[in-house]
């Protein structure tokens, strides 16, 4: 724990407020120690429930300064850029902007597909919040993604890097029953439920918060233009550190508030690696036929030797299958009985393996094709 008298030596690491203004004490923008009496000592607070704010307000901070220097290469905004505090740029701070020196988002997508490309963005900064049971694609270079409260769909993004080393690439939080697929310099994954990553990823995967049955992969899907957008963002395919996360601070499996003394804090919940059986690559569809051009003619990063075993046996056996199928011989309504039964079996296999936002794939996918059907809020 710790008492207000310890939490003040953090001032001499982070402050609020702008460059040169009087400085407000740290204690004073806490919301645990904001309104204590100053004739009353302080309760002191699980050093857990501190590390949480902190990363928050920080990582809020960061996401400004990604805004700014996307809004710098876009071009000046007739303004001079001014310091912000920090207690200006938090989550609720940000709002939806379809300007291109802001962030482009992607917002209440349900029960569809839907894809971006390189072409259809404006900035190198994307937000995907709360889509549900879809599958969308972000097929471009960019500098810096984030995924916020989505459930049961799969993301596919394309290549995430940054040249700032303290900037992540991707952050991935308040997701449920989420398949993200992404080629990316580094990832950060915080408050998480039963998601499985697939990752190309050059540094540790990074795990923080309240996380529960995370699984991470090997990348596990290509598009033709993918190698030239890591070339862009500088990621390397030879460097994939998918399976060597790092789970950061300690959770009070209880209500940390009503525990103050934090006696039951536990290590953040890390990931697992996936069943090398439950590994299947995914297709991306090439919608726009020659629409785009690109050297990539398969997944540029590696396959450890237990998945590739894995797949190959997949494969073997799907090869059998359909040689057993196409030596049968059936009438035109047997077939369409066994067509009918083999639908509603990958239909309940996919339900079994959480795969259920594949279903999707068999409706109409929402892109620039289509602008007049676009659903949810998707300015850029």
């Amino acid at each position: 724990v710790l008492t207000m008298e310890k939490f003040e030596h953090l001032a001499f690491l982070i402050y609020f407020g702008e460059k040169g203004s009087e400085r407000i004490p740290l204690s004073q923008n806490a919301p645990f120690f904001a309104n204590s009496d100053p004739d009353m000592p302080a309760v002191a607070v699980p050093a857990a429930q501190v590390h949480d704010w902190l990363l928050e307000n920080i990582l809020s901070a960061l996401e400004h300064i990604s805004e700014r220097a996307s809004s710098k290469e876009n071009g000046p905004t007739g303004a001079s850029d001014q310091d912000v505090p920090m207690t200006d740029v938090g989550a609720t701070s940000i709002k939806a902007s379809t300007s291109a020196r802001g962030p482009s988002f992607i917002e209440g997508i349900s029960k569809s597909s839907y894809v971006k490309q390189a072409s259809d963005l404006q900035g190198s900064y994307i937000k995907v919040v709360n889509c549900h049971e879809s599958v969308i694609y972000i097929l471009a270079p960019l500098r810096y993604a984030t995924v916020y409260g989505c459930s049961d769909a799969t993301i596919v993004l394309g290549a995430i890097g940054k040249d700032l080393v303290y900037i992540l690439g991707v952050r991935v939080e308040h997701c449920e029953r989420v398949h993200v697929i992404v080629a990316t310099k580094r990832i950060c994954i915080a408050n998480c439920r039963e998601c499985v990553f697939f990752l190309g990823v050059n540094q540790q995967p990074l795990i923080v918060g309240d996380n529960h049955k995370l699984q991470v992969a090997p990348y596990n899907t290509f598009y033709s233009q993918l190698e030239e957008h890591m070339n862009q963002v500088g990621i390397e395919a030879t460097i994939n550190r998918w399976n060597e996360p790092v789970a950061l601070g300690l959770v009070d499996p209880h209500d940390s508030l009503s525990h103050p003394a934090g006696v039951s804090d536990v290590q953040a919940e890390s990931a697992t690696r996936l069943d090398p059986d439950q590994f299947t690559n995914f297709l991306i569809p090439n919608w726009f036929g020659g629409e785009s051009s690109g050297s990539t003619k398969d997944n540029p990063f590696p396959l450890p030797d237990v998945y590739m075993a894995s797949q190959q046996r997949n494969h073997k056996n799907l090869g059998e299958l359909k040689q057993i199928l196409r030596e049968t011989p059936l009438e035109d309504s047997r077939k369409r009985e066994l067509s009918s039964a083999l639908h509603v079996y990958f239909k309940e296999w996919l339900y079994g393996n959480g795969l259920e936002s594949f279903l999707v794939l068999y409706l109409p996918v929402w892109s620039k094709a289509k602008p007049d059907k676009q659903p949810g809020n998707s300015g850029s």
